[in-house]
């Protein structure tokens, strides 16, 4: 499949990498399909492209990078709509917030994105407990962890 985006230019996209949002993303609801890019292979931050909207594309982050023990209290309707029976049957990501000074980076922790990789189906997840922020500070927990710090590049 062809696209054309406004970040990367006209792409070609193989079917089997093409994931589908039923519901969107917040505030995007009428965009469904995306595809995972990344500039680097193994990079950190990924992009989350719209195929319906050229302009449309999320900084995506694994929050496992920096946060090990990030266990989103996930409700079990969110688990069946993506036909899986745990979390660990997902790909787990955090959209990004990149302002003008990088090392300001926030990732949403409380919105995270749930990718069943085998059906190619996502979903953004509310977590409703407060147990974690929409604005976590990505590189606080590098700074506690220089080596860390050199493994992040995009």
């Amino acid at each position: 499949m062809k696209v054309k985006t406004t970040r990367f230019g006209e792409l070609t996209v193989p079917e089997e990498t093409i994931l589908c949002f039923p519901e969107g993303i917040i505030g995007f609801e009428k965009f469904k399909q995306y595809v995972i890019l990344s500039k680097k292979e193994n990079a950190p931050l990924r992009w989350l492209q719209s195929l319906d909207e050229p302009s449309l594309a999320f900084i995506i982050i694994n929050p496992h990078i920096f946060i090990s023990d990030y266990e989103p209290p996930v409700e079990k309707q969110d688990l069946q709509f993506l036909k899986v029976k745990s979390l660990d049957e997902t790909e787990v990501l955090s959209i990004v917030v990149v302002p003008k000074n990088p090392r300001d980076m926030v990732a949403n922790l409380m919105a995270p994105i749930l990718v069943n990789p085998k059906l190619r189906v996502g979903k953004q997840a509310i977590i409703k407990d407060g147990s974690y922020p929409t604005r976590y500070r990505i590189l606080d927990s590098y700074d506690k962890n220089p080596e860390a710090e050199q493994t992040v590049s995009c």
